[in-house]
């Protein structure tokens, strides 16, 4: 009876750690392949930039404004540093230690998230707008295979922040409620720092809430309160 307590125990927070692997392991060979996987994707980048809000002027105004303050400019780029690998670990490891089904759900959600993402990037893309408008007063990180120029809409960092705020506001702890207030902010970091457009940080946060919404229906779990 001990004996298969300890081994529910263990396979109780062993499976959330295991799908949790598998989303990273997932998203990080897609990025790997994606040369390959995204050869026929289309660059819809000039439909973008038809929309309010993508000019060079609001761009550049936005990172100028953020950069004269530099307190928030220190904030909003740390905040975006940790915004998505540290921030889906994180939120993970706590809601772990807190509530390991909660866990599992976020780490589905995660799951979710990146088979949206890799399926709309695999069809179309647009380039981020340090791209699209070249020398903007900051320093930004040259492509690489874990941050592909072509992942931008919907904002990869955003959907994962999304998906980690939604899991944390619904534990009814105060460092859950400080953690997602800084989650919180990052797509707003996002913009402010011109790593992405507005609609990448708009369509991230809905896909997230999307996936968050409807997660229970793929992976046929409950939510609290439901």
């Amino acid at each position: 009876m001990e004996t298969g307590s300890k081994r529910e125990i263990l396979w109780r927070y062993l499976r959330p750690s295991l799908l949790l692997a598998t989303a990273y392991l997932y998203w990080a060979a897609y990025s790997f392949l994606y040369p390959l996987i995204g050869r026929w994707a289309l660059n819809y980048t000039d439909l973008l930039l038809r929309l309010p809000g993508t000019s060079r002027t609001f761009v550049l105004s936005l990172l100028t404004w953020t950069e004269a303050h530099h307190s928030i400019y220190r904030l909003m780029d740390a905040l975006y540093a940790a915004g998505f690998t540290w921030v889906l670990l994180g939120a993970f490891l706590y809601l772990l230690y807190r509530d390991p089904k909660a866990a599992e759900r976020a780490a589905g959600e995660y799951l979710l998230g990146f088979l949206s993402l890799s399926l709309v990037f695999s069809l179309a893309y647009v380039l981020p707008p340090h791209m699209v408008y070249p020398n903007l007063p900051r320093h930004y990180s040259p492509p690489g295979w874990q941050a592909r120029p072509q992942f931008v809409l919907p904002s990869p960092h955003c959907t994962v922040d999304t998906i980690s705020f939604l899991a944390l506001t619904e534990e009814r702890h105060r460092v859950s409620k400080l953690l997602a207030l800084l989650v919180g902010l990052i797509p707003l970091a996002t913009v402010l720092l011109a790593e992405h457009w507005v609609w990448d940080a708009v369509s991230g946060i809905l896909l997230g809430w999307l996936v968050n919404r409807y997660s229970g229906k793929v992976f046929n779990s409950t939510r609290k309160g439901s």
